[in-house]
């Protein structure tokens, strides 16, 4: 039964019910999906979503029934979640709160089958907050598998409400003929109408193709778009539409990122004479549903794989300074869910974690923008790492390359963590094996970097470092790589 005093439920405004329900109406309940923000205050009152699916990932429309929440570490022994008929089965809890610092996962119940949330980190007067969001959808502008891709009234209804992001991109195509002016009138228009910070926020982008050896496959995001898109498809390359993209919004305006850079016909080799530096291209899109671009033989590869070297273990060797995102690229408009794809993109959906103070657009851009984010996958992994006390994706200074440098992991998933790799310089360096789904540890990098260094005519000589955590789902995540340097070169 309820515990007295049970927080609200509320559902979508009807609007974005009645878009969900006809665009994606799902069958008989499989799964209930969670979610919850993943950086809260002690004390502090946040939404809990909830979302009850068939198994393609789509919201039941025919579930009449309950089901119930368990939160014992917020006061609720147990909370009744009612669903009727003929609605989407989406809707949150008001008003939750935890009490005491800590790691915490809530848990559904539904014909007595349990299912986990995504990890809570409650932390005293956090500074930074973590925000997912897919920065790379699809929708039928893009006009490409149209027979599967949706409206962009439900790709934001659906990152909203259904799959419960934060933030989300619809990231349409405009080469090959495929966008015009009033295409782009429309996709801007909807960016702009469902940003709503700080409860939703949208990061206005697009998809350029680019030849292969050109750049391949870039997305480029903006704090405010242009007043028409940029194609470089014919004749130029990934620097040429960073200098143009310049030319219409500033420096400050806009970056871009490369995705499925091992994709054949299409890859991202990125040459140095057309790498147009971190400030314009600060991040690689690691993983979609497409796959993982992260090394050669990596367990969830592209289907049709370039023979060059254009992973990103390949690109950041290079002094590309790369930090990581993921999204789903999807072509069925599901930002960070299922949907019935076609056959190549069946890899897990792709998250990025955005570190930024609030919820805003510029925030999310300005956090990828400096690389404080990081890249998952299936799963809202928490995720936290510094080196010697420097965050993720920052450059960390190696004066004495004797000395041995720190490196401090918290992480937590939804399912259990199979290993933590250490990886540097494309290496694995340690592996440290939890065996449940919350760790934390310490790992002394003691190697001489003498020996260590690679060398770039970007950065001088280098070493990357990152993050990546497996778990029991196929689940993953990547921090963004530490950059360590030796001070005064």
């Amino acid at each position: 039964m309820d515990t007295p005093g049970s927080p609200p439920v509320v559902y979508p405004p009807p609007f974005h019910q009645k878009v969900i329900a006809l665009e994606a109406p799902g069958g008989e309940p499989a799964s209930v999906s969670l979610v919850a923000p993943t950086i809260v205050a002690p004390g502090e009152p946040f939404l809990l979503k909830i979302a009850v699916l068939d198994a393609v990932g789509y919201p039941c429309v025919g579930f009449e029934g309950v089901v119930w929440v368990r939160a014992p570490f917020a006061g609720h022994a147990l909370i009744e979640v009612p669903f009727r008929a003929g609605q989407p089965a989406l809707a949150a809890l008001q008003r939750l709160a935890i009490a005491e610092p800590g790691l915490h996962r809530f848990e559904a119940t539904l014909d007595g089958e349990p299912f986990p949330g995504n990890p809570v980190c409650c932390i005293r007067k956090p500074a930074e907050r973590i925000f997912w969001g897919d920065p790379h959808v699809h929708t039928v502008l893009s006009n490409c598998h149209p027979d599967r891709c949706r409206s962009l009234n439900f790709c934001y209804a659906a990152a909203r409400y259904l799959t419960g992001l934060d933030w989300a991109t619809a990231a349409d195509h405009v080469s090959n003929g495929r966008c015009d002016f009033s295409k782009w009138k429309a996709q801007m228009a909807a960016a702009d109408a469902y940003d709503d910070p700080p409860h939703f926020a949208t990061l206005p982008g697009y998809e350029a193709s680019l030849k292969g050896g050109c750049g391949g496959d870039t997305n480029p995001y903006f704090r405010r778009p242009p007043a028409m898109f940029i194609d470089e498809y014919e004749d130029g390359n990934v620097r040429t539409l960073c200098e143009k993209l310049e030319a219409e919004v500033g420096a400050d305006g806009f970056f871009v990122v490369p995705h499925h850079t091992t994709r054949t016909g299409k890859h991202g080799e990125i040459p140095d004479a057309i790498y147009p530096g971190p400030q314009r291209m600060p991040v690689i899109e690691i993983h979609s549903k497409w796959g993982t671009s992260e090394y050669r033989g990596n367990p969830n590869a592209l289907q049709e794989i370039h023979p060059g070297p254009s992973y990103a273990a390949d690109l950041l060797a290079r002094g590309l300074r790369l930090g990581f995102i993921a999204g789903t690229d999807s072509h069925a408009t599901m930002p960070s869910g299922g949907g019935l794809e076609s056959g190549h993109i069946n890899r897990p959906p792709g998250l990025t974690a955005a570190i930024a103070p609030q919820l805003s657009r510029d925030a999310v851009f300005d956090a990828i923008r400096t690389c404080r984010c990081y890249a998952a996958s299936r799963e809202r992994i928490y995720l936290d790492v510094t080196l010697d006390g420097v965050p993720m994706g920052q450059d960390v200074p190696c004066p004495d390359s004797t000395k041995p440098r720190r490196i401090q992991v918290t992480a937590a998933a939804q399912s259990d963590i199979v290993s933590v790799d250490i990886v540097r310089n494309g290496e694995t360096i340690h592996s440290h094996a939890p065996g449940g789904w919350q760790t934390g540890f310490l790992f002394d990098d003691e190697d001489d970097l003498a020996t260590r260094w690679l060398d770039s005519p970007h950065l001088g000589p280098f070493a990357y470092l990152y993050a990546r955590v497996t778990c029991t789902s196929g689940a993953q995540a990547w921090s963004s790589p530490f950059w360590l340097l030796p001070a005064g070169l």
